[in-house]
């Protein structure tokens, strides 16, 4: 487990919800992405910043999860939507 980071979003994602996951396009890119409802959970909750463990831990709350467990998931979609141009991640 690396150091603490803050997870906000980007710019530029137009979306919808439809049936408890988010649709989205990318102004930008182009490209249009589709959320599960956990990361459409994760995207609402970075609406303001937040860091990892701060999202691990509402997310340990409203599903069966443990923070612990629930963090290599969240930094590994985290770090895809970082390569996307959809979140930025800094140190805490």
């Amino acid at each position: 487990m690396g150091a603490d980071r803050i997870a906000s979003r980007r710019e530029g994602l137009i979306e919808a919800e439809v049936d408890g996951e988010l649709l989205g396009l990318h102004i930008d890119n182009g490209y249009c992405y589709g959320f599960n409802p956990t990361a459409t959970r994760i995207w609402a909750l970075i609406e303001t910043p937040r860091t990892v463990t701060q999202l691990c831990e509402t997310l340990s709350e409203e599903f069966e999860v443990t923070p612990a467990d629930a963090r290599p998931d969240v930094e590994a979609l985290l770090e895809e939507l970082q390569r996307e141009g959809l979140v930025d991640l800094a140190p805490a």
